[in-house]
């Protein structure tokens, strides 16, 4: 689970288009309330997927969430 609160909102959504598909539906499909979006995301691989969650992760921390 990644949640994305107000603060980090703005860095996430601008990597988003740079994510995996599966990462950004989740996004998309995940309601937000009182201004977070709480993402549960499964992994099974180490693959796109989950690179991208620990960039989701680095923003959560405080950090840009670069490649």
């Amino acid at each position: 689970m990644v949640a994305v609160g107000r603060k980090e909102k703005e860095a996430v959504e601008s990597i988003l288009p740079d994510c995996c598909p599966a990462i950004q539906d989740i996004y998309e499909q995940t309601r937000e309330g009182n201004g977070q979006r709480w993402l549960m995301i499964g992994l099974e691989d180490r693959d796109e997927l989950y690179r991208d969650v620990f960039r989701l992760m680095q923003i959560r921390r405080g950090g840009r969430g670069g490649a």
